[in-house]
């Protein structure tokens, strides 16, 4: 899974500037929080955004306006990742424009791929009408190394556009698993990226799971987007 000769210029870009930044002072991550109250959603500007993005949190496309969002920051030149479980994207996917700057992102976690029905789904979906798809594979203190590689085995089939392996949460059990996961079966770019999404991305999953326990009692919302900036694993860059 190769990275685009443009994307591979613009993620270089993204280290340069990150390199003459001081760190966290731009945000990296705009991330759709759960909150306990409903409050007003405010997207940021889109000339605040950094050239590589990633929207993520409990579920971006339960936001009304993401879609228009999205494809302003595409338009735009940024480079956008959408994380998604899948569920929504057939509903909304006439809304997104197909793009070259513009990826959707699903989830996989568990022994078998085949669990993930809605994010399989999505990718079909997705697929079939022109966007570019990457898997995000979740790392769990339960995984071991042979289920990473029968999962990875399972998704280079659906001929992805990208592939990550990011931790459920960034605990010493995962650590170990997670170097070697990326090591045997990330290149070096992809392994960078995985890199720079992981504390956003487990604290993504984290919340994933709180909501889901919320709709289940009655409880809890998507109220807000929130810049986060990279943290020390992300250093190698992507502020521009």
């Amino acid at each position: 899974m190769r990275f685009p000769l443009r994307f591979t210029s613009d993620f270089q870009l993204g280290v340069v500037a990150r390199g003459m930044r001081a760190r966290g002072q731009a945000p990296l991550v705009l991330k759709l929080s759960p909150q306990e109250e409903t409050t007003a959603v405010v997207l940021p500007s889109v000339e605040s955004a950094p050239r590589l993005v990633w929207i993520g949190g409990a579920e971006p496309l339960e936001h009304p306006e993401i879609a228009r969002f999205a494809n302003a920051l595409a338009n735009s030149g940024r480079e956008v990742f959408l994380h998604t479980g899948g569920a929504l994207v057939r509903r909304r996917m006439h809304e997104f424009q197909p793009s070259a700057r513009f990826r959707f992102v699903f989830r996989f976690e568990g022994t078998s791929v085949a669990g993930n029905s809605m994010a399989l789904q999505g990718i079909r979906g997705a697929k079939l009408s022109g966007f570019l798809t990457c898997a995000l594979s979740v790392v769990g203190e339960q995984d071991d190394l042979s289920v990473l590689e029968r999962r990875h085995a399972h998704l280079h089939q659906l001929d992805l556009d990208g592939y990550l392996i990011v931790p459920a949460a960034n605990t010493l059990e995962t650590t170990r698993l997670l170097i070697a996961a990326r090591q045997r079966l990330l290149n070096r770019r992809w392994r960078r990226l995985s890199r720079m999404f992981s504390s956003v991305t487990a604290t993504a999953t984290v919340a994933t799971r709180s909501v889901r326990r919320a709709s289940r009692s009655g409880s809890g919302s998507i109220s807000r987007i929130n810049p986060e900036p990279g943290s020390r694993d992300c250093g190698e860059g992507a502020q521009a």
